[in-house]
């Protein structure tokens, strides 16, 4: 059954995220948002992270440009809700849920 308020919209879009708490390090994570909604995102990432982490999120790479509706955010602070292994091949990845932390 379907926890969210709102749908889920699939979408591709290159991510780079930080630690909120060491925005200013030139330490980067970076991912691709797999679906999205007013609440926030799915994402899958190359590095793990807690759940309760917060993160600075922004989009990059030329696709989010096609992909923008209304709703859509370039930067973002989010919070980790959850995070799972995934195996891509010879990859690993964290599919991870995360939720927006300031209203639109």
């Amino acid at each position: 059954m379907e926890k969210r308020k709102t749908p889920r919209r699939p979408i591709t879009i290159a991510i780079i995220c930080q630690r909120f708490s060491a925005i200013y390090s030139k330490e980067s994570v970076h991912g691709e948002m797999k679906n999205c909604c007013t609440d926030g995102f799915h994402a899958e990432l190359n590095l793990e992270f807690k759940p309760g982490t917060v993160l600075a999120v922004r989009a990059s790479g030329c696709s989010w440009a096609d992909s923008i509706d209304e709703n859509s955010r370039s930067q973002a602070l989010v919070e980790v809700k959850w995070s799972k292994t995934i195996s891509l091949g010879a990859d690993l990845r964290y599919a991870t849920g995360l939720k927006y932390l300031m209203p639109d």
